[in-house]
């Protein structure tokens, strides 16, 4: 008899799961459930074409809803799963079903964090998370308010170059001393502050949130600093924290994610989790472990837990790796370069590589600006582990290529 295989969340990670097992087993029930109404999408262009008005295209819903019956994935969309019932092995749902599996995959992703001070409950107050976060916020940017963004990081700076190209004023408020501080070194943080204000972003500093007043017309918004700033919306962009409640309800081991290894297994058998929120070891460091809400991870991570459930193992090894478009800047992080004592930039034109090398010369992460051509060996390289002599790194004259 086909094994029943339950994936408990529809988004990319979701999909992309259901995807590789039914290339590797025509046989497997599958069946998807989604707290949303909508087909699995991917989220890079929630911040960026959907705020924009633009229509993205395969990029946002990478599978019509055609394809899903040809492969005879079933979908239960807006089917909320509530409770796990891991010793009889069931599942169920807001709408008072239960189904059983053999196999059980959680995917359920991240949600936005929220502002914890008074008056962050107020209407005008918003995050992006969801399509229909993206779309909510995308109508208000319409009427072209006065935006103040939270968060000097990844997800807030995309939303406050979307606003500035639809012609919004926009504030961003960063607590710490600069910008996208847990993934970039301080040089690359000044070049992404003279991006943004460039276009007009007005950036602070040290601006730690006290709290929100609701007035008529307007926010406003006062700092522990003692300032004051009034502004029309609102956009939280401050992280995420993983979905892990039914797992932590159903005894599973859980710590800012749901504990893995390197294949998706979970703590309890039968039961892996992908994506964003899976906690797998580390690549580069596999005494440690980290999760990643990023899409790659999304997309290859559920790969390798489909091979696991069928028995051919493929464990998750990638080398991380992220990206962000801001303005007519692509932005791309490899591996850990925040952590490494030698940084080293190669810069041509308006392209620039910064390479991140440990004390013994082995290139640990890289930053591409405007220089994607360049990942594939970046890549490579940061996989070799070999020693590199720092001075010929930093002579743009001799290509990355010849360091292999």
């Amino acid at each position: 008899m086909a094994r029943r295989i339950i994936i408990v969340g529809a988004g990319q990670a979701g999909r992309r799961c259901a995807e590789a097992l039914r290339e590797l087993d025509a046989a497997a029930e599958i069946m998807i459930f989604g707290a949303e109404a909508h087909l699995p999408y991917d989220r890079p262009p929630l911040s960026k074409s959907v705020l924009l008005g633009r229509d993205p295209g395969p990029a946002l819903f990478v599978r019509r809803a055609e394809y899903y019956a040809e492969q005879h994935i079933t979908l239960h969309l807006g089917e909320v799963v509530t409770r796990l019932h891991t010793q009889n092995k069931r599942i169920e749902t807001a709408q008072g079903r239960s189904f059983a599996y053999d196999v059980l995959v959680l995917a359920t992703g991240a949600k936005a964090r929220g502002l914890a001070v008074t008056g962050a409950d107020d209407a005008r107050v918003m995050t992006l998370r969801s399509l229909d976060d993206a779309r909510a916020l995308q109508a208000q940017l319409a009427e072209k308010p006065k935006l103040a963004v939270i968060g000097g990081g990844l997800i807030g700076l995309e939303v406050a170059a979307s606003a500035r190209l639809l012609g919004c004023a926009v504030d961003v408020l960063e607590a710490g001393e600069r910008l996208m501080a847990r993934g970039v070194p301080a040089s690359i943080s000044r070049r992404m502050a003279a991006l943004h204000q460039e276009h007009g972003v007005a950036l602070h500093f040290n601006a730690g949130l006290e709290r929100i007043e609701g007035a008529d017309r307007e926010v406003i918004l006062h700092l522990k600093n003692g300032r004051r700033l009034a502004v029309d919306l609102v956009l939280v962009g401050i992280g995420a924290t993983p979905e892990t409640s039914l797992a932590a309800e159903a005894g599973l081991a859980v710590a800012d994610g749901i504990l893995t290894d390197h294949a998706g297994r979970t703590s309890l058998p039968d039961i892996y989790a992908a994506g964003e929120v899976a906690r797998f070891p580390n690549p580069l460091r596999p005494e440690a472990s980290m999760r990643q809400e990023t899409w790659q991870v999304a997309q290859q991570q559920p790969v390798a837990v489909a091979h696991a459930i069928m028995g051919q193992e493929k464990p998750y090894e990638e080398i991380p790796w992220h990206w962000t478009d801001q303005f007519d800047c692509n932005l791309q992080v490899l591996g850990e370069p925040n952590e490494q004592p030698h940084q080293i930039e190669r810069a041509e034109g308006e392209r620039l590589t910064l390479l991140a090398c440990d004390s013994d010369g082995r290139l640990r992460g890289a930053i591409l600006i405007n220089n994607g051509r360049e990942a594939t060996l970046c890549r490579r390289l940061i996989a070799s582990g070999k020693g590199l002599d720092r001075a010929a790194l930093s002579d743009i004259a001799q290509p990355l290529r010849g360091f292999l």
